[in-house]
């Protein structure tokens, strides 16, 4: 009887085993890929111009479009630039507006009128009639020059003839006689001006102080 029992038992096992089924595979989770990071875009940045330089040399050097650097500083392909002068340097990124610090040989006496920003790039060879010159630069507004007058402090006094300085352009007044030119005026002198240390002004044509100067030297 216990034999019987024992063989239904194993029987009852065997069978249970067969009804068993496989418990399906859990699904393989799919990756999941990690988003890159956004490249923050570089920040437009100033240059300042050095011996040599052009508008084109420095667009290249940048490697960005000439047309692009004239847009973001208000120049265009003619205009002449100088050294020491500061350009923005466009990277995709909107360009703030330029504010330079003014040149130490040059200061407003007053505050200057909306978009007016001339400076005295340079007083060259002061004492040298042949060379001596005063350049003048423009970077604000579209100014019409007419009347206007530049004088140093013994009175000798320049006359501006007829002249429109556009926005980024400059120019350079002879001390000497010579043909004016867009970029080059000739005051007639027949002696030189200008003496190290000495302070100069810059009128507008209702005689009003614009711009004050310093020669650079000592006296």
């Amino acid at each position: 009887m216990n034999a019987l029992a024992a063989c239904g038992a194993l029987f009852l096992a065997m069978w249970a085993l067969d009804r068993i089924r496989p418990l399906p595979p859990l699904p393989t989770p799919r990756p999941t890929s990690t988003p890159l990071p956004t490249p923050t875009p570089r920040q437009p940045f100033t240059y300042t111009i050095q011996p040599g330089d052009t508008l084109g040399s420095i667009a290249a050097r940048f490697e960005i479009p000439l047309d692009a650097l004239l847009e973001a500083n208000h120049l265009s392909a003619e205009t002449t630039i100088y050294p020491g002068q500061t350009l923005w340097i466009p990277t995709g990124s909107p360009v703030p507006p330029l504010s330079p610090p003014p040149p130490p040989t040059s200061s407003w006496p007053s505050p200057p009128p909306g978009g007016v920003d001339l400076q005295i790039l340079a007083v060259k060879a002061p004492g040298d009639l042949a060379a001596e010159a005063v350049v003048l630069v423009n970077k604000g507004i579209t100014l019409s020059l007419a009347g206007w007058q530049m004088e140093d402090e013994e009175g000798h006094r320049f006359t501006f003839p007829a002249l429109t300085l556009w926005t980024g352009s400059a120019v350079t007044i002879h001390t000497r006689g010579g043909a004016n030119t867009a970029t080059d005026l000739y005051w007639g002198r027949t002696e030189a001006v200008w003496r190290p240390g000495e302070r100069g002004v810059l009128k507008d044509a209702e005689g009003r102080p614009v711009l004050e100067f310093r020669v650079p030297g000592s006296p």
